[in-house]
């Protein structure tokens, strides 16, 4: 009975959360955005901008979810407390960043890219979906993949592998939030 009540909550967090596509919307507008960064921000400034402006992506994702009428929050939902506090551990690799960017500057895309990949891992259940899977393993594959044959070029070719797996991760929940509506009308019509 209380697996039931869980799959309820996970299918109303879909529904109303949209799967969390407005968070992916705003990764994808971060590594478009790092990647732009590359090529006009001198290189002791960029650093910054990948601190600063990963902490602009939550914001930014509140924002998108607003403008797309999505209640992304879904308050009334205990399972966004959960997701809120799985998304909040990234302020605490905040030291982490900065020591890095301190002292191996080469290495941010690279860290950020690690960490924020990692992060996703736990919405496989809370959203009940295959997307964040993918959107895990790609993104810690990938970085992994270019941080340790390219990391010179990091700023470079992270942000374009990753514009490429958050896209490719925001089609499939799509998808996935198009068959859980579908479903959805099935069983209210039946």
């Amino acid at each position: 009975m209380e697996d039931f009540k869980f799959n309820k909550l996970v299918e109303h967090i879909s529904e109303q959360a949209q799967k969390g596509t407005p968070m992916i919307l705003a990764g994808i507008i971060f590594w478009i955005l790092a990647l732009i960064a590359n090529f006009v921000l001198p290189s002791d400034i960029i650093v910054w901008f990948y601190l600063f402006g990963i902490g602009a992506v939550f914001p930014l994702g509140i924002l998108i979810s607003k403008v797309l009428k999505i209640n992304f929050l879904a308050n009334d939902n205990p399972l966004s407390v959960i997701g809120g506090l799985i998304g909040g551990i990234q302020v605490f690799f905040a030291p982490l960043i900065i020591l890095v960017a301190l002292n191996q500057p080469d290495w941010i895309p690279f860290v950020v890219g690690i960490l924020t990949g990692a992060h996703f891992l736990p919405y496989v259940s809370i959203y009940d979906s295959r997307a964040y899977l993918f959107q895990t393993v790609a993104t810690v594959g990938i970085v992994t993949v270019v941080g340790f044959s390219w990391m010179t070029q990091s700023y470079l070719f992270i942000p374009i592998a990753l514009i490429v797996v958050y896209t490719i991760t925001y089609v499939l929940l799509r998808s996935e939030c198009k068959v859980g509506e579908s479903d959805q009308k099935r069983m209210t019509s039946a």
